[in-house]
């Protein structure tokens, strides 16, 4: 009788799993929530026998709702369900716990859990911060930051580190919490993207990088302790064998420069600092004469080309006496960003020609050439309009010089010294030059070939 009980019990259950096995996921998950409700509602009843058969009915509601009893049933809720790896209904039972109790940080944690099993990062930092704010329990921000540190080594792990990871650690340094770890792992991220910027010079996001330095030399102002000032001084100098700086960045990039090395001086930062200056000094002598160009009025040069600034510029040039700034003969001037480059553990710099940067809003080029006529040096310099409508062709080039040369007058012929203008316009098939001779004097001339 009691063999024929057992395989009667057996085969009952055998058909059960049979008949779970054909549920959907979202059908088994409803289904055991309907057997927690029962398991609840059998509980509640035995509670209710207990309490009428001892106090009376009057007591059970009284006892039944209780904070203390409410809480600890949707803790135990979310934990069955977290169990059954049903996290949404987990998260809505802890929810529902620090509805009745705001300072429970066993809720706080559980629910955090249960977002992280759902690989929901975001959410579960901040549970956990907004936990911390509410209890200031010193847990709860260590979970928050580890939570934070993890995020960052698997980055790390994957390859995939950026700027971004480090602003993470920085946010757990802010905290005072994990500060080794913190620091370790910024060491790591400093030398991985190290190695990235040198494989890749234009994949510098500076505005990412300037924020980032922005809060890291924030952080040691008001923690000035030796690690995290040796961290700050440290990322304060791309190391790389050459940068592509956009001109919006020099000023920011050049106050990390200087702010790091006031902190650890650096020999090659030292030559970098000195080198942006350098370019600053040089953006700063064309900017004007960009803008008269810009509008077109190029009788502004006259006076430009023959200023002490601009000849000086010119000789530097051609007896190659010019510091940090690099170029032969043809050296262009723009304003988009700045070629830095590291040779020898110093740096120079140049600027992007027409054809490196067809986008540009315009190249000026120093004519750094030993031209001489009757001994005397000729003055160029000359201008690229940006181009029109996105189209190279045709292409536009204005030349201004002052020279010494051979003049038609009235009485014949004689070397003086005067401004030629040329228009040299190029097409996919040819190249049209129109020249101007005494361009504005008595004797001008013109002439097209």
């Amino acid at each position: 009788m009691e063999n024929r009980k057992k395989k009667k019990h057996r085969k009952i259950k055998a058909e059960r799993r049979r008949k779970n096995a054909r549920l959907t996921k979202e059908e088994l998950r409803a289904k055991r929530r309907r057997e927690h409700r029962r398991i609840i509602f059998m509980e509640r009843a035995a509670i209710a026998f207990l309490v009428f058969g001892v106090i009376g009915g009057g007591g059970f509601a009284v006892i039944w709702n209780l904070p203390t009893i409410k809480l600890s049933r949707e803790l135990n809720a979310g934990d069955e369900y977290t169990e059954e790896e049903a996290y949404p209904e987990a998260i809505e039972a802890y929810e529902n716990a620090l509805e009745i109790d705001s300072t429970s940080v066993k809720a706080y944690r559980c629910m955090a859990g249960a977002y992280l099993d759902m690989a929901d990062g975001a959410n579960a930092k901040q549970i956990l911060y907004q936990g911390w704010e509410n209890t200031q329990d010193e847990s709860l921000l260590q979970y928050y930051c580890t939570v934070i540190l993890n995020e960052a080594v698997d980055e790390i792990n994957a390859g995939s580190e950026s700027l971004e990871t480090v602003d993470k650690i920085i946010s757990v340094l802010d905290q005072g919490i994990l500060d080794e770890d913190a620091l370790e792992l910024l060491d790591t991220a400093y030398g991985r993207l190290t190695e990235r910027c040198m494989e890749n010079t234009a994949a510098v996001d500076f505005a990412a990088y300037e924020q980032m330095m922005g809060k890291l030399l924030e952080l040691y102002q008001r923690n000035p302790r030796e690690e995290i000032g040796a961290m700050a001084a440290r990322y304060g100098y791309l190391e790389a064998g050459e940068l592509l700086l956009p001109s919006e960045h020099v000023d920011a990039y050049l106050n990390i420069l200087q702010q790091a090395d006031a902190i650890v001086p650096l020999l090659e930062r030292g030559s970098l600092i000195a080198c942006l200056q350098k370019e600053k000094e040089i953006q700063g002598i064309f900017a004007g004469i960009f803008q008269e160009f810009d509008a077109g009025n190029f009788e502004a040069a006259k006076e430009f080309i023959v200023s002490d600034t601009y000849t000086g510029l010119r000789d530097a040039f051609i007896g190659r006496t010019m510091e940090y700034w690099t170029g032969e003969t043809y050296i262009p001037v723009s304003r988009e960003y700045v070629k830095l480059k590291q040779d020898g553990g110093g740096w120079t710099f140049s600027f992007p020609e027409f054809s490196e940067n067809e986008a540009t809003a315009g190249v000026i080029t120093v004519w750094g050439v030993d031209m001489r006529d009757n001994g005397v040096l000729r003055t160029h310099i000359s201008y690229e309009p940006p181009m029109q409508n996105g189209a190279y062709y045709p292409h536009v080039q204005y030349v201004i010089s002052y020279m010494n040369s051979n003049l038609q007058k009235q009485n014949g012929f004689l070397y003086e010294m005067n401004y030629h203008f040329e228009t040299r316009t190029w097409t996919e098939e040819s190249m049209t030059t129109h020249m101007i001779g005494d361009w504005g004097g008595p004797y001008q001339w013109e002439k097209t070939y």
